[in-house]
């Protein structure tokens, strides 16, 4: 008789009503929680982020604004200077590790006719056996409306001895898209390169 009172249509309807009462206040928690989350998220998009800065000795937390980044002369200028760091400074010529080196910043067809035109100067048979590395010195960037000029001074190094070869490099840039490589967004789409006294 035991059995047959809890199988019931009253039990079964009552059991039902209880599982259905436990998923409603399961979904009542959850869209409460998903309520605060998204509020946390909301408010923490309109607040003003921290930037944190590693070291192997420590960590430095600066305040930062949310504010529209513009790219001016001094944005230019150390951006020049960085691409002639890559395009230059090597300890020996590879034009495998140039073309890695300067694609992040430069326009994809510009990659291949730069390390062309490099290894037409350093590949041939006159560097043939010999160590070669390169460093630049003495950089002066000056930004135009249309270009950037460059001067500086590159010191060849052929089996350990300095050659100074004053070079001027006019650099075209375009604003493209940002990425983590190129946070700017800034690409060389035209190089013209002179050798001589400045």
């Amino acid at each position: 008789m035991n059995n047959e009172s809890k199988n019931t249509v009253p039990n079964i309807w009552l059991a039902q009503e209880n599982t259905i009462r436990v998923y409603k206040l399961i979904a009542i928690g959850l869209s409460i929680l998903s309520v605060v989350l998204m509020s946390t998220v909301v408010v923490m998009s309109f607040s003003d982020p921290v930037v944190v800065s590693e070291t192997s000795e420590q960590l430095k937390f600066y305040p930062s604004k949310k504010a529209p980044a513009t790219i001016g002369e001094k944005e230019i200028k150390s951006f020049s200077e960085e691409f002639l760091r890559r395009f230059y400074v090597w300890s020996s010529f590879d034009p495998e590790a140039l073309k890695i080196e300067i694609s992040p910043l430069t326009e994809e067809n510009l990659v291949k006719k730069a390390v062309a035109a490099q290894l037409k100067k350093y590949g041939s048979k006159d560097f043939a056996g010999k160590k070669i590395a390169q460093a630049i010195t003495f950089v002066r960037v000056n930004v135009f409306e249309d270009r950037v000029e460059c001067l500086f001074d590159r010191v060849l190094k052929i089996d350990g001895l300095p050659l100074v070869i004053p070079t001027t490099m006019t650099l075209s840039l375009l604003k493209g898209k940002a990425n983590r490589l190129n946070p700017m967004g800034v690409y060389v789409v035209g190089i013209n390169e002179s050798e001589g006294i400045n």
